[in-house]
């Protein structure tokens, strides 16, 4: 029988590579007075403005009363903007505040900044390796789960 180190599963890698990069984020990201959820909101907003509110409850794998919450938050920050659906009226679409651009520039410069400390110990060719196999991985991850990007 073959003895398995879960510690060492591509899975549980990840995970804990993502909990120890939220933490770190966090940690850093008190000057910007926004939670660390609702930086990702605004990020996924500003990758898939026009989106309904479900498709972005779908793409951060959350509830939609989570994201409601988080959604009432950043309006009243004046961050993002609820806009109706010309085609469905039950239907509400998220995007970009005006005053939502230099948040989320600060939101992008942590997570650079994040990122290259967590990449430090390796070599550039190697951190574009990596970023390039795991953009492979998740594309072929999406295709298996028969979601898009």
């Amino acid at each position: 029988m073959t003895k398995i180190d879960p510690t060492n599963l591509f899975g549980f890698l990840i995970q804990d590579i993502a909990r120890l990069l939220s933490r770190a984020f966090e940690q850093q990201a008190s000057e910007l007075n926004i939670s660390r959820p609702q930086a990702r909101l605004l990020a996924y907003v500003a990758l898939s403005e026009g989106a309904k509110q479900t498709d972005i409850a779908a793409l951060m794998d959350i509830q939609k009363i989570t994201l409601t919450k988080l959604v009432d938050g950043l309006e009243t920050m004046k961050l993002i903007e609820r806009r109706p659906d010309p085609s469905d009226r039950r239907v509400r679409r998220l995007y970009m505040a005006a005053g939502a651009r230099p948040v989320l520039d600060n939101i992008w410069q942590l997570l650079a900044e994040v990122s290259n400390a967590a990449l430090a110990p390796l070599s550039n060719e190697r951190r574009l390796a990596l970023i390039e196999d795991l953009a492979t991985i998740r594309d072929h991850a999406l295709d298996i789960n028969g979601a898009s990007k």
